[in-house]
């Protein structure tokens, strides 16, 4: 079964002609909203005494970042070093980085490290960028240009979340932040064909044996093909191996995209430090508590019927 997709800004729409239209907008628009299932009266998130609307999305650099974005971001970069193989070159600088005061160094290669903590990470994000730039020392023509693009994407949201801890904020260095913020998705495209979904993949891998038989028929279709020598065949065959090879990989990034949550919570960084000064100011116990409480009292309900 097919779901429609949901356009929820038409439907704050059509909420307030339901609410403030006249009376034939009125029937209209709760017309329009019943008949897909929108509720048309006020949710209880909407009067809570903990959350308002400018607090309810609120930047947490332990959740959103250190256990968010440097997670994702590890996990591209040991994808994308496996891929140019420098995967054991990574490891070997990372478990020979040296202590340092405030900062602890790693017992184990990067690779062999299971389960991560805040501690960790936030430590990670420290060092990640020197350690990252050393692995990349004498690249090959074909490497220089994604291996440069890795970089630029690494060092950005570092300095971007290292400048948000500032105790201390001014308008330059909200524009700092909010340059590297737009430098960091401007290169995060390198790490597309690492956003794939396994399905995703299991299509292009269908695909790929498919454009390769068709290559393979068109080849052997012609008289003269089988005439050429070995030799003579490779060139071609290599050819169209690039060709489908492109093709795979403009497949992959149209596929592959950055819609999560931890991505998006980073536009709202600096609008957070304008209103509260600093991130040291944001306490996120009080809604989480309430969102606890709701989450209980939830589950004691036909949850059918709710008016959540």
């Amino acid at each position: 079964m097919s779901w429609h997709l949901r356009d929820y800004r038409l439907y704050f729409q059509k909420m307030i002609l339901a609410t403030q239209g006249d009376e034939s907008e009125r029937q209209e628009a709760r017309h329009y909203l019943g008949n897909l299932a929108v509720g048309t009266s006020e949710g209880v998130l909407w009067n809570m005494k903990c959350i308002s609307l400018m607090t309810i999305i609120v930047p947490d650099i332990l959740h959103s970042v250190y256990l968010g974005m440097l997670q994702h971001l590890m996990d591209w970069v040991t994808s994308f070093l496996e891929q140019h193989s420098r995967i054991n070159i990574f490891n070997q600088l990372w478990a020979m980085m040296p202590p340092y005061p405030g900062f602890a160094r790693f017992n184990k290669p990067y690779s062999q490290v299971t389960q991560w903590s805040g501690k960790e990470m936030k430590a990670l994000g420290r060092v990640i960028v020197p350690v990252f730039t050393a692995t990349l020392l004498n690249p090959s023509a074909s490497q220089r240009i994604p291996l440069t693009e890795d970089l630029l994407c690494i060092k950005n949201i570092v300095y971007f979340h290292l400048m948000a801890q500032y105790w201390y904020h001014t308008e330059a260095t909200i524009e700092y932040m909010e340059n590297h913020l737009e430098e960091f998705y401007h290169h995060k495209d390198v790490f597309s064909p690492f956003r794939a979904s396994k399905s995703t993949k299991k299509v292009l891998e269908a695909l790929k044996k498919h454009l390769t038989l068709d290559k393979q028929e068109e080849q052997e279709s012609d008289r003269a093909w089988n005439d050429l020598s070995a030799a003579a065949k490779h060139r071609p065959v290599d050819v169209d191996k690039m060709q489908i090879e492109s093709e795979i990989a403009q497949h992959l990034v149209h596929e592959s995209d950055f819609n999560f949550v931890d991505m998006h919570l980073l536009n709202h960084y600096s609008d957070c430090i304008c209103q509260l000064g600093h991130l040291l100011n944001v306490n996120s116990e009080l809604p989480e508590k309430e969102m606890m409480d709701l989450k209980q009292a939830y589950r004691q309900l036909n949850s059918h019927g709710a008016a959540f």
